[in-house]
């Protein structure tokens, strides 16, 4: 039966392998000292975000403090002049690398002035604690207003060229859901004065509104944008609008004059 076959040769065994045991020398950890999550009140020998930066007297502690307090102030006042920031530079002819060069010398600053002074706050010292709280209380203090939109009001009769026909201002409000920053509000603002016929635009973020202000020429003029160029403009940017208040006419003055009547300013609209 094994005819024709070729046996197969094994190899012989390998004889086992002995390994000598190894010896692992001891590790010698030497013992952490306890996180502190207390605050003190020392004045001398706080470290200020380096080991070596240790003011030697409370004199020179103290001021260390003033400089922290003013370091987040202008933390506080570069935040809030953000959106401010933003619609000069969409408003300016600045090429867009200079634009986003600007943008990121912004967002190093504030970023690492803002990790510096979360450090400072981790060392738990009650006075390097409450100067970072009153920096930040001092910048919204002198800018807080930087977060207001910015205010519109209708041209009056007195500021309009007597030689130019007169025009119609009307109001428009817009709903605008999708805004989570100031780059959103910047973006819904520059879209609407891109209308033909929009002369102002503000937009709130908190209210989730754009109030839009369109004029339209007397004696055969240019006819105020429709609401629907308005809307789309706003869904180009990515964000749904809808119209709340369309079309209510501006009179002479400051306040508003319902749609309809033949007095001031709304008569042209007829």
């Amino acid at each position: 039966l094994g005819i024709g076959r070729r046996s197969r040769v094994y190899p012989p065994p390998m004889p086992p392998m002995h390994m000598p045991p190894m010896h692992m020398p001891p590790m010698h950890m030497p013992p952490m000292a306890p996180m502190v999550m207390s605050f003190g009140a020392a004045t001398s020998g706080v470290p200020f975000l380096f080991s070596s930066w240790k003011p030697a007297t409370p004199a020179a502690f103290f001021f260390a403090c003033a400089l922290t307090m003013a370091a987040a102030a202008a933390l506080e006042v570069a935040l809030r002049a953000l959106p401010h920031l933003e619609r000069r530079l969409a408003r300016g002819g600045r090429r867009l690398a200079h634009r986003n060069l600007l943008r990121a010398a912004h967002t190093v600053a504030t970023t690492g002035l803002s990790y510096a002074l979360m450090l400072l706050a981790m060392s738990f010292n009650v006075y390097i604690f409450a100067a970072v709280i009153l920096g930040f209380g001092l910048g919204a203090l002198f800018a807080g207003h930087l977060h207001e939109p910015p205010k519109t009001r209708p041209p009056r009769l007195a500021e309009m060229d007597s030689a130019n026909p007169p025009t119609c201002e009307q109001l428009s409000v817009l709903r605008v859901s999708g805004m989570t920053c100031a780059a959103c509000v910047v973006a819904v603002e520059v879209a609407l004065r891109s209308v033909a016929g929009v002369t102002a635009a503000a937009v709130d973020l908190e209210a989730g509104s754009a109030t839009v202000l369109s004029s339209s020429g007397g004696g055969g003029g240019l006819s105020a944008p429709p609401i629907t160029q308005m809307l789309d403009a706003v869904e180009k940017t990515g964000r749904t609008a809808s119209a709340v208040v369309v079309g209510a006419a501006f009179g002479p003055s400051l306040g508003h004059e319902p749609v309809g009547m033949p007095t001031g300013r709304a008569a042209c609209c007829r």
